[in-house]
């Protein structure tokens, strides 16, 4: 029986159920917009929240890219002004000597040459005593800010220990750094050269891709041209000068410092060249990747291709 041919209790039953499951179709509608609504919201939140985190991101790396292309600037203008003034008046003191004595006039303190050198000497004195109390230092800056930020394969939070051989002056020495002979060179099969130590036998490497290894280099061949100029400061100084060495002082002597102060330009010329080099990969490595690398999803799957790699700011969790 239909419910049309139903008595008033049929169809009030029939009703009854048509409204449930009216109001059942309506409920699951309601649910699945609600679903969706909230699906889309917390969609639209993580979408907010990855941009919101990019934008921090990006923030920090401006800032930090600021300040190591600044620091990185700084310091090579540092060192460079730190080393022209003493290198350039060494070379003056012995050229002044040799044109002295070449002419032999170096016992008269009105010769031009001698009164250019005691009054060259005067400023030597204070920048050889600079350069000494600061080598080390300048050295460790040039590391610090050139050397480490441009190492694109660099954590920023390593777990090691500092190297228990650390090349300073006193080093280079010790293992027998030749400065005629241990030339810079940015051949990569020549970049690197092995000292060793003649007693123990302890190798250590000197990189020429480092701006800390060229300075402490130079600074030493500095400091080996300062002790053998004796008879140069003793003449400079106004004070009495060994005839001995006054004597050994002749064309092979001064050929040789010849040799040191060419050396002394080439090895400048060379870690000006590695700093630059360095400070424009400091800025490459801040270059912002481009549009499909700040996508959601997309950034992933091209970091997984070695592209897109995000510059490190913090540990394993930042």
């Amino acid at each position: 029986m239909s419910i049309i041919d139903q008595g008033p209790e049929g169809r009030a039953t029939g009703g009854r159920e048509h409204w449930f499951k009216s109001l059942l179709l309506s409920a699951q509608g309601d649910y699945s917009f609600l679903k969706s609504l909230t699906l889309l919201s917390a969609f639209g939140t993580l979408i907010g929240a990855y941009f919101q985190n990019l934008s921090a991101y990006e923030n920090k790396v401006t800032a930090q890219a600021q300040t190591d292309m600044t620091a990185a600037t700084q310091t090579l203008t540092e060192t460079s002004t730190a080393l022209a003034a003493p290198f350039r008046l060494q070379w003056q003191l012995i050229y002044d000597y040799h044109n002295a004595i070449a002419a032999g006039t170096d016992a008269d303190p009105k010769d031009y040459n001698t009164a250019d050198a005691r009054e060259i000497y005067k400023f030597y004195a204070r920048a050889y005593a600079d350069l000494s109390q600061n080598y080390n230092l300048l050295a460790r800056k040039a590391e610090l800010y050139i050397d480490l930020p441009s190492d694109l394969t660099r954590d920023p939070n390593p777990d090691g220990t500092p190297l228990s051989v650390e090349i300073d002056m006193s080093v280079l020495n010790a293992y027998g750094f030749d400065c005629e002979k241990n030339m810079p060179s940015f051949d990569h099969h020549e970049s690197k050269i092995v000292l060793t130590e003649p007693k123990t036998g302890k190798t250590i490497p000197v990189d020429w891709y480092s701006s800390k290894h060229h300075l402490l280099a130079m600074e030493t061949c500095f400091e080996i041209t300062h002790e053998a100029m004796t008879p140069v400061l003793q003449w400079a100084a106004g004070s009495a000068v060994d005839p001995a060495r006054r004597a050994a002082f002749q064309q092979k002597t001064f050929d040789a410092f010849h040799t040191r102060a060419t050396n002394q330009v080439l090895r400048q010329n060379a870690f000006m060249s590695l700093a630059m080099f360095d400070i424009d990969k400091i800025r490459i490595k801040y270059r912002p990747n481009g549009f499909l690398c700040s996508t959601p999803g997309v950034s992933q799957l091209l970091s997984l291709a070695g592209k897109c790699a995000p510059v490190k700011t913090r540990g394993p969790l930042g």
